[in-house]
């Protein structure tokens, strides 16, 4: 009942506005023909709701009516040609007695009418295209719930703005009976499940931060880490040769303080073979940390095992090689020393002696 109240409400409406634009044309044609036009553009749009449920048996829902545009074509130039020709004859009689304005006013109903007879044959023409581009979108829409409106706009081929236009029209008219455009990812969404939210990205679980590398130069955490190393490894045979590997690290260490200027010797060690050796170590301790004695492990374990003696050798050699000039300067200034005291007759034998 009250559906049918609405329905003839808005039949009462339309036809005292259809009336005030007769007469307005008849009397007052330029405020007429605006509300002509302004009635044939925007007054035959009306919003539909899909029944739930329908949105996927089709996607079209009231059909598209190319009679439309084509009768209100016929009506404009029918209009048109009549009031044309009522101005052509009447016109210049008129015109030749009273004057063409007072012609103008006497005719202007007449002006009017073929005005607005013009203004149907181009909105006739529009509307007319525009159900030819609609049956378009719905072939290339087809059955599908989800639509670039870019790759629609480029089918037609029209501009991706005049596209949106179409599309919210025929929302709007019921031709698609079910959807909207979601401007945010440029989609025709033909659904009544309404806006999706983006899914959330999955918390992934913490990962265990890795372990700082350790700063070669700084000798305290160094020997701290190798007598750490020391602690975790069981095996008494390589925790002596550990022991040793500090003990060198810490004499090198000492070395490096007296004499910074001659750090360059310890370029190799301190970014190769120290770093290595730690890290070697630290598998070791990891492997004994298993508790098993699998193949793997073991034939690891007796590699590293069995080149511990070389790197305490290595590490040694490194130690000697920084006293190599030290061990030079001494050797000149025993020669030199010798010859002073053979040359002075100080080294046994006759001749001057100390304390003499």
């Amino acid at each position: 009942m009250a559906s049918n109240q609405n329905w003839n409400s808005f039949n009462s409406q339309d036809l005292v506005y259809w009336l005030a634009t007769v007469v307005l044309l008849a009397t007052f044609f330029p405020v007429g023909l605006f509300l002509l036009l302004r009635k044939l553009l925007g007054g035959g749009k009306r919003s539909q709701s899909a029944a739930p449920g329908t949105q996927g048996m089709t996607r079209q829902g009231r059909p598209v009516d190319l009679s439309r545009g084509r009768g209100m074509t016929v009506a404009g130039i029918a209009f048109a040609a009549v009031f044309g020709i009522v101005l052509v004859t009447a016109l210049p009689i008129l015109s030749m007695g009273a004057g063409f304005l007072t012609a103008s006013a006497i005719l202007s109903p007449a002006i009017g009418f073929f005005l607005a007879g013009l203004a149907m044959t181009w909105v006739g023409t529009q509307r007319n295209k525009q159900a030819k581009r609609f049956r378009k979108y719905l072939a290339l829409i087809g059955r599908r719930e989800s639509v670039s409106i870019t790759t629609l706009a480029q089918a037609m081929p029209v501009s991706f703005r005049k596209a949106c236009h179409d599309l919210q029209d025929m929302l709007d008219s019921g031709i698609l009976e079910t959807g909207y455009l979601d401007m945010s990812t440029a989609r025709l969404i033909l659904s009544d499940e309404g806006v999706q939210e983006p899914p959330q990205p999955e918390e992934r679980a913490a990962e265990p931060q890795e372990e700082a590398p350790l700063d070669m130069n700084d000798d305290n955490a160094v020997l701290g880490e190798i007598r750490r190393l020391n602690e975790d490894i069981d095996d008494e045979v390589m925790s002596r040769k550990i022991d040793r590997i500090g003990e060198i690290t810490g004499k090198i260490f000492s070395f490096q303080k007296q004499h910074p200027n001659r750090a360059g010797q310890l370029r190799s060690f301190l970014n190769y073979y120290l770093p290595t050796t730690l890290k070697i170590l630290k598998a070791y301790a990891r492997m004994e940390e298993q508790g098993i004695e699998g193949e793997n492990i073991r034939s690891a374990k007796a590699r590293i095992e069995g080149m511990m003696d070389k790197v305490v050798d290595g590490f040694e050699a490194q130690l000697d090689k920084l006293f190599q000039d030290d061990a030079m300067d001494i050797t000149t200034d025993v020669q030199v020393l010798e010859q002073m005291l053979e040359k002075d007759g100080l080294s046994g034998g006759d001749g001057m002696t100390l304390g003499g």
